[in-house]
């Protein structure tokens, strides 16, 4: 890839931060804390709580959404050094995603037919396929190809096990069940064992003062994980995977052991945090991206989370080009 054919790939597009902290915030106000509050908390407190929820949710999807169009512009453009199939393709589907995304955020909850939940979720689909494709195309580092296949085959899993429980339960299809839940579980594996592939390409000074604040922090976050898990167990029990699966939509591990959930969840965060205090502009991207598809969950059915992972997927695609281009 000659310099005059590409774009800068390496900088962080617009409001991706405010994107990735606001999607944190709204797995633990939405998906963590208002289960937990329905149960404990007085009337008012809980309102107060949805009312923050739902501006942290509205927030990561504006935020992604500018994002998302930087993204889909840089891919698109002919300098990306992209074939003219590859950036004509995520300029169909993307410049087609965002202004469906864009109305379903901005209607009322009403407005919005389940027609169009549909049609928005096989873009996504379609989308993240031609991104982790562009993101290929330059065979930047192994461990970065290793984790844009992986999350591929994350998101299309759970597509893929919703299809056949769908389908097979009206065929009344002996082994719906086993299939489903094949893709699904196969599907899961790869989505927490993403963060740690791409973990790979995030390289640590680790002799520089910056390296060694770089591993306290990301060490502080995987204790914080683990130490949230552990009280989450303990407020509720043997609802945790109940909990769990409405938080992130994960259900492998038996359900005497979902704590152990704790280890791969604790280490993807502490290699976001890693990412995110490099100095180099492409680690940084790297992790606002693991902390986005952390934030939105394994296979995610709503818009909003939709637009999160189509926006990490993105993010990791820019930096698979902006790694090749140093070769």
């Amino acid at each position: 890839m000659s310099d005059e054919h590409s774009p800068h790939f390496d900088a962080v597009p617009p409001l991706t931060w405010m994107a990735g902290l606001a999607a944190l915030a709204d797995l633990l106000l939405n998906r963590v804390l208002t289960p937990l509050a329905t149960e404990l908390w007085a009337g008012g407190s809980l309102a107060r709580l949805d009312s923050a929820g739902s501006f942290a949710r509205n927030l990561s999807v504006v935020s992604a959404l500018v994002a998302l169009c930087f993204c889909v512009g840089s891919l698109s453009s002919q300098r990306s050094g992209l074939p003219f199939s590859s950036r004509a393709g995520i300029a169909s589907f993307g410049w087609v995603l965002v202004p469906i995304a864009t109305m379903m955020t901005f209607l009322p909850r009403g407005l919005t037919r389940l027609e169009l939940v549909f049609t928005m979720m096989a873009l996504a689909h379609a989308l993240i396929l031609l991104l982790v494709l562009a993101g290929l195309h330059w065979r930047s580092t192994p461990a970065l190809a290793v984790g844009l296949v992986l999350t591929l085959v994350a998101a299309f899993s759970g597509i893929l096990s919703m299809m056949v429980t769908r389908f097979g339960g009206r065929a009344y299809w002996e082994h719906t069940e086993r299939l489903s839940n094949a893709f699904r579980w196969s599907g899961e594996l790869a989505y927490l064992a993403a963060p740690l592939a791409i973990g790979l390409a995030i390289s640590i000074p680790w002799r520089e003062w910056r390296g060694k604040l770089a591993l306290v922090m990301a060490g502080s976050a995987a204790v914080l994980v683990t130490t949230a898990m552990a009280l989450w167990k303990h407020t509720v029990g043997s609802e945790l995977p109940d909990f769990l699966y409405g938080a992130m939509r994960l259900d492998f591990l038996p359900e005497g052991y979902f704590i152990l959930y704790a280890i791969p969840l604790g280490l993807g965060l502490a290699v976001s945090v890693a990412g995110i205090s490099s100095k180099d502009a492409v680690r940084r991207q790297i992790g606002a991206a693991i902390l986005l598809l952390l934030s939105a969950g394994y296979a995610p059915r709503t818009p909003s989370a939709m637009i999160v992972t189509v926006l990490g997927v993105a993010l990791l695609a820019r930096a698979g080009i902006a790694l090749a281009r140093r070769r």
